[in-house]
Parts: C-alpha cells; sequence; structure tokens
C-alpha cells in the first residue's frame, strides 16, 4: 500500500479496538482485524511531521484502500493505494500494495479509537496515526 510506502513516492498503512478480533494461540501470534474506517490525524516520515490536508483508510479484515493527500508545497504526490495487510496479536504489521507490488513491515499500536501504524518502506520509517470513525 503506498498507505502507507514512500522511497520517493511509495508509502504504506494500514495499522485494533476493542473490535479486534483475537485468538489466543500456543503457536504463536495470531492475525487479527483492525477492520474500520479511520481518518488521519498525524503523518511523519523520518521523525519529521508532515503536513496533510486529508486522509482516509477503510480495512477489511485483510485488505486496505487508503487515500492521502499532502499540504501545498509538500514534495510527495498524493497516495492512492489499495492492498492486503497482515496484523497480529503481538502487534506485527505487514502490508502488500496491489497497485505496485510494494511492500512494508512494522509494528500497530492502539488506543481509544486511535490506531498508530509505523512502517520501514525503503529503508523510510513511517509513522500515521489515524482515528476511526
Amino acid at each position: 500500500m503506498r498507505i502507507f510506502v514512500r522511497g520517493l513516492a511509495a508509502l504504506a498503512v494500514a495499522g485494533g479496538f476493542t473490535w479486534l478480533a483475537a485468538c489466543a494461540s500456543s503457536t504463536g501470534p495470531s492475525n487479527v482485524s483492525l477492520a474500520g474506517n479511520y481518518a488521519l490525524s498525524s503523518f511523519s516520515e523520518a521523525g519529521s511531521a508532515v503536513p496533510f490536508d486529508s486522509g482516509s483508510l477503510a480495512l477489511t479484515d485483510t485488505k486496505y484502500a487508503v487515500h492521502i493527500t499532502f499540504s501545498q508545497g509538500v514534495p510527495l504526490p498524493a497516495i492512492a493505494d489499495s492492498g492486503t495487510y497482515i496484523a497480529t496479536d503481538s502487534g506485527s504489521f505487514s502490508q502488500t500494495s496491489s497497485v505496485d507490488g510494494s511492500q512494508a513491515t512494522g509494528t500497530y499500536t492502539t488506543a481509544t479509537n486511535a490506531l498508530t501504524v509505523v512502517l520501514t518502506a525503503q529503508g523510510v520509517p513511517i509513522t500515521q496515526t489515524w482515528q476511526k470513525q
């Protein structure tokens, strides 16, 4: 998902709340669903905040669609991406874009109606915080 993958324009997302459907497993981490619709509340790249005009993220149990429009003067193109993601009950997150095949891995955390995803794509750390709608 360029949601979230940048490396010059590739970005990624993606990113549970009380609605996480996690199952305990004695064999290791289990996949969880972060399903819902989200609005972007913060975006940073390599530790620096990046101003944006709008951002939306739609997650099903296994798929994502993301749209981010950066503020005028920010040297990044708008992001429109979709693909698949895997989130586990141990906090790991990975995504694969169906648009360009790019992949990103990282972690996610949740708090009251907030999803924070930290991904590394092409060596660049990207942090996104989303509010559940």
